[in-house]
């Protein structure tokens, strides 16, 4: 076992007695953010902190009446906060796509799609778009949105990406041979996972991996680029994410981390610090390791970081060719 996975499964279970993390503290005012999710977890913590630097911050997510809840939260925290609510359901390409056409606040600087499941709905296997649930509202809507936000020239030139990936990208991989054709209505093993949940999960946590890695890769093409995209894992960090799911549908491995966090896991603010380094640090460590996975505001070995430019160009692909975009790998 790799000595950063080893270390990344560790924290799991002692993160709560580690030193505390401490991101530098940046003026942001000025700045645009958009945080996926943002309206819980640590998506909710990236939010607020980034927020208190002074940057105005749209929280994006399904439920406008969950955002405003989250938004007078955060108020009450900072009361200077600029926050504002974006309705955007990863589950379907049509809000994906308002949400793109819609956008009127500028160009964003800060990209962070941090939106995520860990199960489908109760019964649902594929979306109405036709895509493995998990797949579409994980990854394949932010490729989609990311995409279209770029051709429509909406992302800043000193833009960051983040990635809220999981330490359960360290169980998954995907073989050299995997199919770059688009796929509906039915599962494909080597992209989605197998039967299990919790591996399906993993998969799509690894994607997020992957994507981060292709797309810097295709931001450095341009000999000016000062585009950065990060993908990061939280730390078991405790938040609602296992609330509403039924007991018989829980992996194993669901059920233990959801009976351990509670006592082990860290808070949203903890959990929330990697992404706000990533999001606002200069540092060596942080510039000399582009596109790569953090944990801990450190970068972290993964299989990705083996992968060679043709295997990154091929998901690529898949992803364009399933989002049905028209973002094509620029060699």
């Amino acid at each position: 076992m790799h000595k950063d996975k080893f270390l990344s499964l560790a924290y799991v279970w002692i993160g709560g007695l580690l030193p505390l993390l401490k991101p530098e503290k940046k003026d942001l005012t000025g700045k645009t953010v958009v945080v996926t999710g943002g309206n819980s977890g640590v998506g909710y913590g990236l939010a607020l902190q980034l927020a208190e630097m002074g940057a105005s911050v749209y929280i994006a997510c399904r439920s406008e009446v969950r955002a405003a809840k989250a938004r007078n939260s955060m108020l009450e925290s900072c009361p200077d906060a600029k926050i504002g609510i974006e309705i955007l359901d990863n589950a379907s390409f049509e809000s994906v796509k308002a949400f793109a056409a819609n956008w009127k606040h500028g160009r964003i600087d800060i990209l962070a799609h941090n939106a995520g499941i860990t199960l489908p709905p109760h019964g649902k296997e594929f979306t109405e778009n036709g895509y493995e649930y998990l797949y579409q509202v994980n990854i394949l809507s932010s490729f989609l949105l990311t995409g279209l936000l770029d051709s429509e020239g909406k992302l800043a030139e000193d833009l960051r990406v983040l990635f809220t990936s999981s330490v359960a990208a360290h169980e998954s991989s995907i073989p050299d041979d995997f199919s770059v054709a688009k796929t509906q209505l039915k599962r494909d093993p080597q992209i989605h996972g197998d039967d299990r949940l919790a591996d399906r999960y993993s998969h799509t946590k690894l994607l997020q991996v992957v994507f981060a890695r292709a797309l810097q890769v295709q931001f450095e093409r341009d000999p000016g680029n000062k585009r950065l995209a990060f993908s990061w894992e939280p730390g078991l960090t405790r938040t609602k994410i296992f609330e509403d799911v039924p007991n018989a549908r829980w992996d194993l491995r669901f059920w233990l981390v959801s009976k351990v966090m509670p006592y082990v896991g860290i808070d949203e603010r903890q959990g929330s610090a990697t992404g706000v380094h990533l999001a606002t640090s200069d540092s060596p460590d942080v510039l000399g390791n582009k596109g790569r996975m953090f944990n801990r505001m450190k970068a972290r070995w993964l299989e990705v970081d083996g992968y060679s430019q043709e295997k990154l160009e091929r998901v690529w692909t898949r992803f364009a060719a399933d989002a049905d975009i028209s973002w094509p790998w620029q060699n």
